[in-house]
């Protein structure tokens, strides 16, 4: 998140509704101080609206899009921001708010208020790991390194990394996928081993630490071999996925073999 005092146009922003009028609503712009915006009620809904009470309503959470900044007024769209972007906004909104909160906290054992600490650390950390929350969950698979590598002191590296592993859980996603190999070499049961065994090298080769990223291959019956990632995000764990079917496709290519990636329902 940013800590301009403007956002821009293009710029996405999650406000309250505070005003409603025929015309349109006013919108406190949550994460800048003392900034409201306006939406035309052409503006609100995709749909035809008939009464804009029926869609708006004072206090509702919303985000939209800045589509002009004049004078003193800035124009955003809801209408304009479809359902995936608006999660993807809202789920960064929470997670701003966790990093604060966790920022407070340090702040508090340093006996410092909320402003200063801010104003020390925050810019620090968002340039480094881009956003508050990002260093925090850093801090749960590498420990003090991902402040010191951000240029923090050891006092704030040790009061944030403990808060960190207090207060927040590893995230972790899964992923399966079912191998379907087949060799009709005469000695395919021993390629196919070693092609798996390939396979599991490609953990090895994956840049990440042990409680980011883990794998398990097993046979479900032949020629059908399932492979279950567990890893910090979906990016990681199909990076992962890909490696597998590439090793395993690399190395039976000089056999009459095949190799097909079969979804799991």
């Amino acid at each position: 998140m940013s800590r301009r005092n403007l956002p821009e146009p293009g710029d996405l922003v999650i406000g309250t509704v505070k005003k409603i009028f025929d015309h349109g609503v006013y919108v406190d712009l949550d994460e800048y101080e003392n900034l409201q915006a306006y939406c035309h009620v052409s503006e609100v809904s995709s749909t035809w609206v008939r009464n804009i009470r029926n869609v708006m309503r004072l206090g509702k959470k919303v985000v939209g899009r800045v589509m002009r900044i004049k004078a003193e007024q800035i124009d955003i769209s809801i209408k304009r921001v479809s359902d995936g972007l608006k999660r993807s906004k809202v789920e960064e909104w929470k997670k701003y708010k966790t990093g604060l909160t966790l920022l407070e906290m340090g702040a508090k054992q340093r006996k410092i208020n909320i402003e200063t600490a801010r104003a020390e650390i925050e810019d620090q950390l968002t340039s480094f790991h881009g956003s508050l929350f990002n260093a925090f969950e850093e801090a749960l698979f590498r420990g003090e390194a991902a402040f010191i590598e951000a240029g923090l002191s050891e006092e704030w590296t040790k009061i944030l990394t403990s808060i960190a592993k207090k207060n927040l859980a590893i995230p972790k996603v899964e992923i399966t996928r079912d191998l379907e190999i087949i060799c009709w070499e005469s000695n395919g049961a021993t390629l196919i081993k070693k092609a798996l065994k390939e396979a599991i090298k490609a953990r090895e080769e994956m840049e990440a630490e042990e409680a980011e990223l883990s794998m398990d291959i097993y046979i479900r019956g032949a020629p059908m071999y399932r492979v279950n990632i567990h890893a910090r995000d979906y990016e990681l764990a199909e990076g992962l996925m890909s490696k597998v079917v590439e090793n395993t496709e690399n190395f039976l290519s000089e056999y009459n073999a095949s190799v097909k990636v079969v979804e799991v329902k």
